[in-house]
């Protein structure tokens, strides 16, 4: 089931979102809570009130949290045991298309690559950035496909991502702190989307199947 527009609910909460950021000094935050489609649980669960105040405890629509912590830190919980399941409701518009569709109605593509703990299977979480400016995720595990919450990045993934927003080609970086993926030794990507035929020779060489889902 859908929700009313997440762009409704957030521009009704701009301030709000533009408080908890400045508060923490993550400049980054305002833009991982619009892309991730995080709401106040206070806010969406208890009474709104119309009292500009601080959200500390942020959820999105696979069960995990992002919380603000003692000494301004930022925590994300993955599976929150706090959150009912039943009353959390999707807000992407994109829910139910296909990977290559959304691949295609998407800005730019990061990739993270790599092996589980036996080095034997391939593992990948493939993030792409929609033209409506939100974030989808999806992870590769045990040969199959399965779309996963943009959180499981981590902090300094995401971090990472919003500081690059305006990559004009694509760049590659060795990544060895994955923080709720099963993959080691893993390389890092980050792409505009069409991709270019330099990135997508690249990339060939590293997964045929990614290249395969990027291509125009």
């Amino acid at each position: 089931m859908r929700s009313p527009s997440i762009e409704w609910l957030h521009a009704k909460l701009d301030r709000r979102i533009r408080l908890a950021s400045s508060y923490t000094d993550v400049p980054e935050l305002e833009f991982i809570i619009r892309a991730c489609r995080l709401k106040p649980y206070d806010y969406i669960f208890e009474e709104k009130g119309t009292k500009i105040s601080l959200h500390k405890w942020w959820f999105d629509e696979f069960g995990n949290s992002l919380d603000i912590i003692k000494s301004k830190k930022i925590r994300i919980v993955y599976n929150d045991l706090r959150l009912d399941r039943k009353s959390v409701i999707c807000t992407d518009l994109y829910a139910g298309l296909s990977l290559d569709r959304v691949a295609k109605m998407s800005r730019l593509a990061y990739i993270i690559v790599g092996k589980d703990e036996d080095e034997y299977q391939d593992c990948c979480l493939l993030t792409f950035l929609g033209l409506d400016e939100h974030l989808r995720t999806y992870l590769y595990w045990q040969g199959e496909w399965q779309q996963v919450s943009p959180l499981l990045l981590g902090m300094k993934d995401l971090k990472n991502l919003a500081s690059k927003l305006d990559v004009k080609h694509y760049q590659m970086t060795e990544n060895k702190e994955i923080s709720a993926i099963p993959c080691i030794s893993s390389q890092t990507w980050l792409s505009y989307l069409p991709p270019s035929p330099a990135f997508l020779s690249e990339l060939n060489k590293q997964s045929e199947m990614l290249a395969g889902i990027l291509k125009p």
